[in-house]
């Protein structure tokens, strides 16, 4: 484990429900702040694919499969919650498209265009997941690709020619936006990001702590400032550079024995998961229940129910991932394992 980078995990997460919760303020999403949580995500998922293969003897199949082991249960888990509950009660919901076929392309992870004109699934978070999944079937199709280096070239590469044909032809159907789309590149730059931080051992010794602590900061500075500074430029420039900066910083940091590795903070790396998929709950409750007991003009009671969802969004992840993913996904883990075993032997 790279405590860092467990930190950090927790943090985009929560910078991600700040970005949700922020409607508690102002009625609505008016600033972009937090949103590049995801980027940090993405950067992360990059290099953590990078570093759980790197060295070991992982087929196709054990990889895929425990990915989606680790992505799938809980997933579903919310995405079905949020069906049940869009069809049986839909005055809940702002905007949710919750029809037989939209809940099978999610639960497939097919891109789709929702009514509002947006590409999301039924739990509209799950746009991140798309691309996730997307990305572990690439790596999956490079891992037959035996040394490292022209694993790491081949999977680059295909993954800027689909930009570079995106923009060349900008395709107008959803798959062809959605997985032309510059924010894949976050993910090239995540393994980038570890084979240079594990092959290039010239690197951390450039650096010394309060060096490498201010480019932490600079990078953190710059994501929050991006939508003022820059707010026409490229997601993937604008957002993902300074977010690869930043986890390349925790990555060295860490090597320098500057180690985030408090129990809190693992704990909350740990639940980053739940607390991605299930925080939209928490502002929810806030707005549809505190806002029609008191008065929603009230800027106390906005900035008191922002903080109140925050909190109430850490405490349900941590319930949920404890209850429900840990147990779900044990549970699906153990069936694959029994069908393993009881898989004749390949001659």
């Amino acid at each position: 484990m790279i405590y860092n980078v467990q930190t950090l995990r927790a943090i985009a997460a929560y910078l991600v429900v700040g970005f949700h919760c922020q409607i508690l303020l102002f009625g609505d999403l008016k600033y972009s702040m937090g949103a590049w949580g995801v980027d940090i995500f993405f950067v992360i998922s990059g290099f953590v694919m990078a570093y759980t293969t790197d060295g070991r003897n992982v087929s196709p199949r054990q990889f895929i499969v425990k990915r989606l082991v680790r992505v799938l249960p809980l997933y579903w888990f919310m995405t079905i919650a949020v069906f049940l509950t869009a069809l049986s009660m839909p005055f809940l919901f702002r905007s949710v498209d919750a029809g037989p076929a939209q809940l099978l392309m999610s639960l497939a992870f097919i891109p789709f265009e929702k009514s509002s004109g947006l590409i999301q699934p039924v739990l509209f978070l799950g746009w991140t997941l798309n691309y996730e999944i997307f990305f572990y079937c690439l790596f999956c199709l490079s891992l037959y690709i035996q040394a490292e280096l022209n694993r790491y070239l081949c999977l680059s590469l295909t993954m800027v020619a689909l930009v570079i044909l995106g923009a060349m032809f900008r395709p107008e159907d959803v798959p062809g936006r959605f997985y032309t789309d510059p924010i894949i590149l976050e993910f090239v730059v995540g393994i980038w990001i570890y084979y240079i931080a594990r092959h290039v051992a010239i690197l951390p010794s450039l650096f010394n702590v309060p060096m490498i602590g201010t480019l932490g900061l600079a990078s953190f500075g710059l994501l929050l400032a991006a939508e003022f500074l820059w707010p026409t430029v490229p997601r993937f420039i604008g957002l993902g550079l300074p977010a690869a900066s930043l986890v390349l910083a925790a990555i060295l940091l860490e090597t320098k024995g500057a180690v985030s590795k408090t129990d809190f903070a693992i704990k909350q790396g740990n639940s980053s998961y739940a607390l991605y998929l299930t925080h939209f709950l928490s502002y929810q409750l806030c707005e549809k229940i505190v806002f029609k007991i008191f008065d929603p003009q009230s800027l106390y009671l906005r900035l008191a129910a922002f903080v109140s969802a925050m909190a109430l969004a850490g405490i349900l992840a941590w319930i949920v991932h404890r209850q429900i993913e840990i147990p779900l996904t044990q549970s699906v883990r153990d069936v694959f394992t029994g069908f393993w075993r009881r898989s004749p032997a390949r001659p």
